[in-house]
């Protein structure tokens, strides 16, 4: 039976085991409360004493679940950042003042120029973004009524 009782506790002390507790030291000062892991200095006076174990690490599911969700937050915030139209970076516009409104161009049909210009507006827009500037508004809007014969 001691064997027995022998074996068990060698065995239960060669099985590794967490890391040691410690303890930790709630002191009041003049300076204010403060908790630390050395005893309290001797103007400090203890008002607690408290023994904590160290958090296990993370088990090998713990670590899946959080990569998985880690990338579903980088995805979700892509995904937002896409609807909100800031994933794209700044873009440089050209006017297309200079393209369009040279005289010495052929003038396109009505119907056709009009179609075009509004193309070119929302492409230009979707373009900058949410950069746009009112003068860029202003330019695009004055396009698009030139080429749709507008006041």
């Amino acid at each position: 039976m001691r064997g027995i009782v022998f074996a068990i506790c060698i065995a239960a002390a060669w099985q590794p085991t967490a890391a040691h507790a410690q303890t930790l030291y709630k002191c009041a000062a003049k300076s204010g409360n403060s908790y630390q892991q050395s005893p309290c200095p001797g103007t400090a006076r203890t008002l607690a004493t408290i023994d904590v174990a160290p958090e296990p690490p993370p088990t090998a599911t713990q670590l899946a679940q959080r990569a998985r969700k880690a990338e579903q937050d980088r995805a979700e915030s892509a995904f937002l950042s896409h609807l909100a139209g800031t994933d794209q970076p700044p873009a440089i516009y050209r006017t297309t003042r200079a393209r369009t409104s040279s005289s010495r161009l052929p003038r396109r049909s009505t119907a056709s120029g009009c179609a075009l210009a509004k193309a070119t507006r929302k492409a230009a827009l979707q373009a900058v973004g949410l950069d746009r500037t009112y003068d860029l508004l202003r330019r695009l809007d004055e396009e698009v009524a030139r080429a749709c014969n507008r006041p």
